[in-house]
């Protein structure tokens, strides 16, 4: 079995919390749920998501790979009714891949500004 190499953000819950942005191992990329930071959290669910989406692709090249190799991503959204809102930017990440995908509406999440999270799969064998 290849050695786990872990990617890291810099972002400080990663360290409070104890995980990696993203697991590389052997031809597999696990990007962990990802949501947008600082700033990008005032701003709507479509730019909440686009800020997202940056930070798994910067975690997807740093494995050596792009959106091209995600064969499965899950959004979670604090409001279904933003789906629309952000199919179209999945839809053009993703355009390539056409990964397996589910959207699932939660309660919240954390930090309680969050509107939007994405977690993808890659797989580059």
């Amino acid at each position: 079995m290849s050695a786990r190499r872990r990617i890291r953000s810099g972002y400080a819950s990663e360290d409070d919390y104890g995980y990696s942005r993203a697991v590389q191992a052997g031809p597999h990329v696990w990007v962990s749920g990802t949501m947008a930071r600082g700033d990008d959290l005032s701003r709507d669910t479509e730019g909440q998501f686009r800020a997202a989406l940056a930070l798994v692709e910067t975690a997807l090249t740093e494995a050596g790979t792009g959106f091209d190799a995600v064969v499965r991503s899950t959004v979670y959204l604090t409001d279904l009714d933003d789906a629309d809102a952000i199919t179209p930017l999945h839809r053009a990440a993703f355009a390539t891949a056409l990964p397996a995908s589910t959207i699932v509406e939660v309660a919240r999440l954390s930090p309680a500004t969050a509107r939007v999270e994405i977690e993808v799969t890659a797989y580059t064998g």
